[in-house]
C-alpha cells in the first residue's frame, strides 16, 4: 500500500468536508462586517413633521418597512423607495389624503398627496376664475398655500356671483359675492333682511356663479282690526289677502276685508277684517184655526155645543241669518211652507125645538123660542118713520121692528113681550150694536118709551124649517 498516496487521499477528503463549513463561517463573518458598516442615522419627514431615525436598512423602502410605515401608490416619497440610504440623508414622505372636491354643483372624491388647493383642483380639471374662493373644511384658504395633512378634507370652490339688487322695483346695488347663499351674500354687504321682507329668489337660493337679479320688497307696518282686537304687524305681501294669511288671519268662507283682499297694502296700513257667519234657523208660526157651524139636532135651539175642538196649523219658515263680527245684520226668508194645516173648530147650533108654556095676563101661551133683547119704542113722526111698516102694515101698538136679517126669516111671526103684549114682526130697524134688539111700535096717541131688556117669546105654531133663523145674529 502506498502510504503517501493514501495520506493524500485522506487529506483531499478532509478538505472536501471542511470546505462548506469554512464558507459558512466566511459568509457569517462578512455579513457581520457589512452589518456593522451600514448602520446609519437619517431624518424622516412625514407630512412636514421630522423624525430622526437610526437604521441598518440599505434602501428607503427598507427603512419604511423596518418602522412599519405603509406606502401607498398615491403617496409622495423623496427619494424613491429603491434609493440606497446614506448617512445623514433626509427622506420626505407626503401621505395621500382623501379630498371631496365640490364645484359647480358637482362633487368628486380623489386620493392625492398634493397639498396646495390649486394643484388638487388641477387634478379634477376644476378651473379657477378671478374672484373665486376656495374653502377647505369650511374655511377660506389661498390657492397656493399647502393644506395641513389629515386623512380627509372637503374642498369647495365658490364661484364669484354677480348680483344686481332691486328694491321696490328700482336698482339699488350691483356687487359680486362668493357666499354660498343669497342671504349670506346680502349679509356680507350689510343688507339686512327682516322675516317679513319679501325677497325673490328665496334667501336660501345657492349662488352658482351665474349672474343673479334680486328683488327685495321691504315690509311695511300694518294695523289690523279684528272684532274688538287690534294687531300690529309687518308685511311685504303684494295684497291684503296674502298679508292676512301670513299673519294667521286668513279670510275664510264669507269673511271680507276693508279694503278688499285683492287690493294692495294701503298706504296708511289700516285694515279691517269682518268675520262673517251665517246660520239657518227654522221658525214655526202658529196658524189660528177657523170656526165652522153645523146643525146639531141633539142641541136645543139657541144653544151651541163644540163638536170638534179645532187645531192650530203650523207655518214653517227657513230663514238665513247673517252675523258680522258677532252682530246680526240681516235676515232673509229663503222658503216658507205649510207644515200642518189648521183644523177648524166645529160648533153645533141647536135645531132641537121644545115647546114650552108661559103665563101671561091673557092666560097661558105656548112658545117655541125665547130670546132676551134690548127694547126700544117708536111711533109715526119719529125721524125717518111714517105710518106704514116694511111689510105694508099700519104702524101701531102690536107691530114691532127687528134688524133686517131677522126680518127676512121672521116677518109675520107672532111674539109675546111681557109689559107690551102680543105683537107681530112687520118692520125693519137699525138695531143696537152688540146685542139682540126689538123696536116696539105705537101710535102717537098711546106711545110709551122703552129702554130696557125684555124677553121675547116666539109663539106657536112653529114655522117651517126654512123660515127659522137657526143662529141669531
Amino acid at each position: 500500500m502506498n502510504k503517501p498516496l493514501f495520506s493524500a487521499r485522506i487529506n483531499l477528503t478532509m478538505k472536501k468536508k471542511l470546505l462548506p463549513l469554512f464558507s459558512i463561517v466566511l459568509i457569517i463573518s462578512g455579513a457581520a462586517i457589512i452589518f456593522g458598516s451600514v448602520q446609519k442615522t437619517v431624518t424622516l419627514v412625514v407630512n412636514e413633521e421630522s423624525y430622526p431615525l437610526t437604521t441598518y436598512a440599505l434602501t428607503v423602502g427598507g427603512m419604511l418597512e423596518q418602522y412599519g410605515i405603509p406606502l401607498k401608490a398615491e403617496d409622495s416619497l423623496s427619494p424613491s423607495a429603491q434609493h440606497w440610504l446614506r448617512e445623514g440623508e433626509t427622506v420626505r414622505l407626503e401621505q395621500a389624503a382623501h379630498f371631496l372636491v365640490m364645484a359647480d354643483g358637482e362633487s368628486e372624491t380623489i386620493l392625492t398627496a398634493a397639498r396646495k388647493p390649486a394643484n388638487i383642483l388641477s387634478l379634477t380639471e376644476t378651473p379657477l376664475y378671478p374672484g373665486d374662493r376656495i374653502f377647505v373644511d369650511g374655511k377660506p384658504v389661498p390657492p397656493d398655500v399647502p393644506i395641513p395633512y389629515q386623512a380627509s378634507h372637503s374642498l369647495q370652490v365658490r364661484r364669484a356671483t354677480p348680483l344686481t339688487l332691486f328694491v321696490a322695483g328700482e336698482q339699488e346695488l350691483s356687487f359680486t359675492s362668493v357666499a354660498s347663499t343669497l342671504a349670506q351674500a346680502l349679509w356680507d354687504e350689510h343688507i339686512f333682511l327682516y322675516s317679513s321682507d319679501y325677497l325673490t329668489p328665496a334667501p336660501s337660493t345657492p349662488l352658482t356663479g351665474k349672474p343673479l337679479q334680486v328683488n327685495l320688497t321691504r315690509s311695511q307696518e300694518l294695523t289690523i282690526h279684528v272684532w274688538d282686537e287690534t294687531i300690529h304687524t309687518l308685511s311685504a305681501a303684494s295684497n291684503i289677502g296674502t298679508a292676512l294669511a301670513e299673519t294667521g288671519l286668513a279670510l275664510q268662507g264669507l269673511d271680507y276685508s276693508i279694503p278688499d283682499e285683492n287690493s294692495p297694502l294701503p298706504e296708511d296700513g289700516e285694515i279691517q277684517v269682518v268675520r262673517v257667519q251665517e246660520k239657518i234657523i227654522l221658525e214655526q208660526v202658529p196658524i189660528p184655526f177657523g170656526v165652522s157651524f153645523q146643525a146639531a139636532d141633539t142641541v136645543e135651539l139657541d144653544s151651541q155645543a163644540i163638536l170638534a175642538g179645532g187645531e192650530y196649523g203650523v207655518q214653517a219658515r227657513r230663514i238665513r241669518v247673517r252675523y258680522e263680527n258677532g252682530e246680526e245684520v240681516s235676515r232673509e226668508m229663503e222658503k216658507e211652507w205649510m207644515a200642518k194645516e189648521p183644523q177648524p173648530r166645529v160648533v153645533g147650533y141647536g135645531t132641537n125645538i121644545n115647546v114650552r108654556s108661559v103665563d101671561t095676563p091673557s092666560g097661558t101661551m105656548q112658545y117655541w123660542r125665547k130670546v132676551t133683547a134690548y127694547a126700544t119704542s117708536y111711533k109715526p113722526g119719529d125721524a125717518g118713520v111714517n105710518n106704514t111698516t116694511a111689510s105694508g102694515a099700519t104702524l101701531k101698538k102690536g107691530v114691532i121692528a127687528v134688524i133686517r136679517s131677522w126680518y127676512w126669516y121672521m116677518q109675520g111671526q107672532r111674539v109675546y113681550i111681557p109689559g107690551y103684549g102680543i105683537a107681530t114682526i112687520e118692520d125693519i130697524g137699525g138695531g143696537v150694536a152688540g146685542q139682540h134688539w126689538v123696536d116696539l111700535g105705537y101710535s102717537k096717541e098711546d106711545y110709551v118709551p122703552w129702554h130696557q131688556n125684555v124677553t121675547v117669546y116666539f109663539l106657536t105654531p112653529i114655522p117651517a124649517p126654512e123660515n127659522i133663523m137657526w143662529v141669531l145674529e
